[in-house]
């Protein structure tokens, strides 16, 4: 009888692992990508403020824009009196200085921001009571994306208003019951950067 070589059962032996090895190699090359995203956190479903405006806003959203009537572009010294027609003002008598763009916790005077409209920034009121850390977060990167040194988005305070938020342009506004990112910047979209001085866009 040969005699037995253990050596050709060692060999033997080792397929199956290896086997095995291979194929649970090949399943974590297959299967891991998957299992990654499957335990990683679901995306925001916020609206990406950061992201380059579309040439129009989604006209579904800016249903309820009202276009107030004109008051007119006359400029004005800041200690004139001026009164206007619709509150917050879209358009009329303004002082020479517009508001630069940008997140305010004191509302200029009216005077400044109208001027800021003409040059065809956005200017959106809120009301300090309504505004959460998000809501912040959300209008300080709308202005951060939209940062043109003349042309932009003016966020102020007034507890003025029947609404907590207010979105004005040149003879738009659009009164908000409650924030809402995709209509901010499908307002943005819209109005942004086409007032009646030397439009951008």
């Amino acid at each position: 009888m040969a005699g037995f070589d253990k050596s050709q059962q060692g060999s033997r032996g080792s397929w199956p692992q290896l086997i095995i090895y291979a194929a649970f190699f090949i399943l974590m090359i297959v299967a891991g990508p998957a299992l990654s995203c499957a335990n990683s956190p679901s995306p925001s479903p916020a609206v990406s403020e950061n992201l380059t405006l579309p040439a129009h806003g989604d006209a579904t959203l800016l249903m309820n824009v009202v276009s107030p009537p004109d008051e007119g572009r006359d400029h004005i010294w800041p200690d004139h009196p001026v009164e206007y027609k619709t509150m917050p003002p879209t358009s009329g008598p303004h002082f020479p200085d517009p508001t630069a763009p940008g997140f305010y916790t004191t509302r200029p005077a009216f005077g400044y921001l109208v001027h800021s409209l003409e040059h065809g920034s956005v200017v959106i009121y809120y009301d300090p009571s309504q505004l959460t850390p998000e809501i912040e977060k959300s209008l300080t990167a709308f202005i951060t994306a939209n940062s043109d040194p003349e042309v932009g988005i003016v966020a102020v305070p007034d507890s003025d208003f029947k609404y907590p938020f207010v979105l004005t342009a040149w003879d738009k506004m659009l009164k908000l019951d409650k924030y809402d990112p995709k209509v901010v910047k499908a307002f943005l979209a819209e109005y942004l950067g086409r007032g009646p001085e030397n439009p951008i866009r």
